[in-house]
């Protein structure tokens, strides 16, 4: 029963030796030297224990090697793991974004912000389509030229005086200046009868009206000189106009105007006559100055003033 033992004990220890020189612990274990005697117990006694000493060397050596290898891997996982994650490019900081808390007042301020702009907006486009307005009538006023002259030639036809508000002006100078503008701007419902123009005062109202504005103080009647009169039927209310009178004391040509808050200033040469009311000599007698007061093309007299006398014409 012993025998048997051993025997296994010894094949236990060949098997590991095998392990431990496949694994390169150890150099393979010289086959034992055959046994000189089996009358040698003591010998045979002493090489069992060196072999089981050593077998035990071998398994403590593998186990210490076994422990270092798991520790090396157990250091390189650590390793791996404590990397820095920014060097991963990604980002410790889990935390969520701060809540944004807008408040009413910020709510209402953005509001009025957004109103303001839209007001300036609003200006600067308005502002530049005025401007634009402003410079094309600037580089094309011939039709404002040509509406004003048409207003103030009644006045340089009948040479009407100075005056500083319509207020102060003559009864019979309305009405001469109304029967000018007649002449000068007939309407196409007018009959000429014996060389005459039968006119109602009416008419001659809404001229006045047309050229001085509205509120101003007279009586109708028969106006003019022995030159040039202009007959008033009180029966009748008509009025008879020459259409084609010898001459009117001046033509007028606008020269310059100038913008004012709620018209313009007009600069105008008064020239002599000579043909058909038309001006061939390039000096006026006289330069007048007139303020006019209105909007677009309809615009009514508010003054009229001597600006200059042109030397040896008067």
């Amino acid at each position: 029963m012993s025998t048997d033992t051993e025997n296994k004990k010894e094949n236990l220890t060949d098997e590991l030796t095998s392990l431990a020189d496949a694994a390169g612990l150890i150099e393979t274990i010289p086959e034992e030297i055959p046994k000189e005697s089996a009358k040698e117990p003591e010998q045979q006694t002493d090489k069992k224990s060196r072999r089981k000493k050593k077998v035990k060397e071998i398994s403590e050596t593998a186990e210490k090697e076994r422990r270092e290898l798991d520790e090396q891997v157990k250091e390189i996982l650590d390793d791996a793991l404590d990397e820095d994650t920014e060097s991963l490019g990604v980002s410790e900081d889990t935390d969520e974004a701060p809540a944004v808390n807008i408040s009413l007042s910020q709510i209402l301020t953005a509001v009025f912000g957004l109103v303001v702009l839209g007001f300036a907006i609003f200006g600067i486009v308005t502002a530049v389509i005025d401007y634009r307005a402003y410079v094309e009538s600037k580089n094309d006023n011939s039709a404002l030229i040509s509406s004003l002259e048409r207003l103030v030639l009644p006045l340089s036809a009948a040479d009407v005086p100075s005056f500083e508000n319509t207020s102060l002006l003559n009864e019979d100078v309305i009405i001469t200046a109304a029967c000018w503008d007649v002449i000068l701007n007939p309407s196409s419902t007018y009959t000429a009868e014996n060389g005459y123009y039968s006119i109602s005062y009416f008419e001659i109202d809404s001229r006045i009206i047309k050229l001085f504005g509205s509120g101003l103080s007279y009586t109708h009647g028969t106006v003019g000189d022995e030159e040039l009169s202009f007959e008033y039927d009180e029966s009748t209310g008509m009025y008879s106009i020459p259409v084609s009178p010898r001459s009117m004391a001046y033509y007028a040509v606008v020269q310059e105007i100038e913008a004012t808050d709620d018209g313009y200033t007009i600069e105008i040469a008064y020239y002599m006559p000579i043909n058909e009311w038309t001006s061939t000599d390039s000096s006026p007698e006289k330069i007048m100055t007139c303020t006019v007061t209105g909007s677009g093309l309809s615009y009514t007299i508010s003054s009229l003033q001597v600006s200059e006398i042109i030397s040896g014409s008067l």
